[in-house]
């Protein structure tokens, strides 16, 4: 029985550290790549009409949608991924001292290893 539960715990400490580190910059948006999700925000495909937008230079300026609430007392309210997204905006974008210009060929969400 005791080894049953060493096992168990061993197991889900191994698992933990596997998700923990997948998610490497604790980004859960965009595959978790940050110049994306920095400079155009939620995936406009899961979710299209989003509470707010980055601004440029994309290193923390956003602007809140004027479609919801507050600013339209009548609006649509938040979700849950407009809520976590818009934390996740604000703790991982003002990371970046400066914005960079996208150099690869066509649009950044269109790159080989990014379809989405």
């Amino acid at each position: 029985m005791k080894t049953t539960i060493k096992f168990g715990l061993g197991a889900l400490i191994l698992l933990s550290l596997n998700v923990g580190a997948q998610s490497g910059n604790g980004l859960s948006y965009r595959d978790g790549d940050p110049f994306l999700f920095c400079t155009k925000g939620q995936d406009p495909k899961k979710n299209a009409a989003p509470c707010w937008i980055p601004m440029p230079n994309y290193v923390g300026q956003f602007m809140y949608m004027p479609y919801c609430k507050p600013l339209n007392p009548y609006g649509k309210s938040w979700t849950q991924d407009d809520i976590r997204s818009f934390q996740q905006y604000l703790t991982i974008c003002p990371q970046a001292e400066n914005s960079g210009a996208w150099r690869g060929e066509g649009m950044p969400e269109m790159s080989p290893d990014r379809w989405h």
